[in-house]
């Protein structure tokens, strides 16, 4: 019994359907590079919001550009990582391959957008989001560009991603919760939300449109939160792909296999 609990603890029976990954190392890394690129992004996005909170409240002055090159430095990390998800194996067919290369194109326009918000509509305003002065309707234009093109991201790379997941017997099998990427890009919807209604506020009454602003800040927030969650967890999840992928799972024909096949299979006789 105490052998027999082993191998069924160890062994993935679908291991040997699996088709192996070309480079697994590579597509281990340009996973966690594409998902930790992305965070940093939404990370430095924080961390100028913080320091415009802290300049409405006159602690300080200081308008951060350097974090925005690190956002824009974290989003061309993604864009590198996500290109080793393109094919990651060679039974990938050519419109899943195509899918996902259009999900990596997305990212040049994502990266031209992020410079025009961040170096460009927000060193000019002191106080983008509280008051963002004549250019607010611009600026929340450029908003709902940034999730047109992470919903292109993310349907384009979902297939692949989830692919390199289900590598994980844990995941398949539903013994640990995955991230789903559509949730994220539904809270990244909700902040998109409140930048219709504060394109709206502007058509409207002075005393209608101080409401619909107030309501629009509460609903970017909550959406901001809800899509950082989401990346927290995201990252999360393929930092424990990680070793899966540069590990195959343990199938049967590596438990019975002899030395002897074993070694003509390594040996390629």
């Amino acid at each position: 019994m105490p052998v027999r609990a082993t191998i069924l603890g160890i062994v993935d029976p679908h291991a040997d359907e699996l088709t192996p990954l070309s480079f697994p190392r590579v597509t281990a890394i340009g996973l966690n590079l594409w998902s930790m690129g992305a965070m940093t992004a939404v990370v430095m996005v924080w961390m100028m919001r913080g320091t415009e909170v802290l300049r409405d409240l006159g602690i300080s002055t200081w308008i951060p550009g350097v974090f925005a090159w690190i956002g824009l430095a974290g989003l061309i990390g993604s864009m590198f990582g996500a290109m080793t998800m393109i094919r990651p194996h060679t039974a990938i067919t050519r419109a899943e391959a195509i899918r996902s290369s259009l999900g990596v194109s997305a990212y040049i326009a994502l990266i031209f957008v992020y410079e025009a918000i961040y170096l460009g509509h927000d060193v000019v305003s002191p106080s983008p989001l509280f008051a963002p002065g004549g250019d607010a309707i611009g600026r929340s234009v450029l908003r709902i560009a940034i999730f047109v093109l992470v919903a292109c991201i993310v349907l384009g790379l979902r297939p692949a991603a989830v692919g390199l997941a289900v590598r994980s017997v844990i995941v398949r099998t539903g013994r640990v919760d995955r991230q789903s990427m559509l949730a994220v890009l539904a809270s990244l919807g909700i902040a998109t939300v409140g930048d219709l209604i504060s394109i709206t506020a502007q058509f409207m009454p002075i005393s209608v449109h101080d409401i619909l602003e107030i309501i629009s800040i509460v609903i970017i927030s909550l959406g901001s939160v809800l899509f950082t969650v989401g990346m927290i967890n995201i990252c999360v999840d393929t930092i424990r792909l990680y070793p899966v992928l540069v590990r195959p799972g343990v199938g049967l024909s590596d438990i019975f296999e002899t030395n002897r096949q074993k070694a003509r299979r390594t040996e390629g006789i």
